[in-house]
């Protein structure tokens, strides 16, 4: 069995202390093999803002998969904006802009989808589509893939409206070729899961999408701070979002998926 904490929408600048010092005592208690951070490591990619979130990071003893969001890149620096936008995010908190980690049982990538000609939506080039499609293809066709991205790859049931990324059909035909199963994103503040089957009937293969909320940011959109739980076992997987209740973090709902040959259909939910 592996475990992945999925973190998002930290904004740094915006933190809320008592919720961060809880995050950590919670990832504590799970001891994940794995966290994934999907972007928005800071409110307004400021030199200071990095470097806080960098050493909050130094303190999840897991190994990492981050990639940045569209706050990581300057709004007012309007120089740095188009000639070097993430300049901070790769001097401070990595500069690996194609991240994977993978062992035994699970493979997971980072895609950066922010892009400086546009302040929220995000975008997947045609050679980021090659590169993810060469990573994942030269590992083992056994290995539970996951990609992990900042912008969203299908709008949530609260917000059918709400933007998704660039060339989302393209993404998607390539990650059901190469069997991604799983995709953790963030940037809504706002927590769901959904299979991207009826949004993309084109897709043949099932592949669930997990939203996370806003981690420890103070900027919450009607919701408490949350994040999420995963446990990945063979043909099983575990979704557990956990969200802040005051003093600590505690489970909100729970979903159980089993994985066929098209994929992950739901088999226990527990609110």
């Amino acid at each position: 069995m592996k475990k992945i904490a999925h973190i998002s929408d930290l904004h740094f600048g915006t933190e809320d202390p008592t919720v961060a010092a809880g995050l950590l005592r919670d990832l504590e208690e799970f001891q994940p093999d794995l966290t994934a951070v999907s972007g928005d490591l800071t409110q307004r990619a400021r030199h200071s803002e990095f470097t806080a979130a960098r050493d909050y990071l130094s303190k999840i003893a897991a190994p990492k998969i981050i990639v940045p969001g569209n706050h990581d890149i300057p709004l007012y620096n309007v120089l740095h904006r188009w000639l070097a936008p993430l300049k901070n995010y790769q001097e401070i908190i990595i500069r690996d802009m194609h991240p994977l980690f993978h062992d035994d049982e699970i493979a997971v990538a980072g895609v950066n989808t922010a892009r400086s000609n546009t302040w929220k939506e995000g975008r997947v080039s045609h050679s980021q589509i090659t590169r993810l499609q060469a990573q994942f293809q030269s590992l083992p066709r056994h290995l539970a893939k996951v990609l992990v991205s900042h912008h969203p790859f299908i709008p949530p049931e609260h917000d059918p409206e709400a933007a998704v990324v660039g060339r989302v059909r393209e993404t998607l035909k390539m990650l059901a070729g190469v069997g991604c199963g799983l995709i953790l994103s963030g940037h809504l503040h706002r927590v769901a899961s959904s299979d991207t089957r009826p949004y993309h009937v084109e897709i043949a293969r099932s592949i669930l999408v997990f939203q996370a909320g806003t981690a420890i940011s103070q900027r919450r959109r009607g919701e408490p701070n949350a994040y999420n739980r995963i446990q990945i076992s063979g043909e099983r997987l575990e979704l557990d979002v956990r969200s802040w209740e005051g003093m600590n973090f505690r489970s909100a709902s729970k979903k159980s998926y089993q994985h066929s040959e098209t994929g992950w259909s739901e088999v226990g939910k527990c609110e």
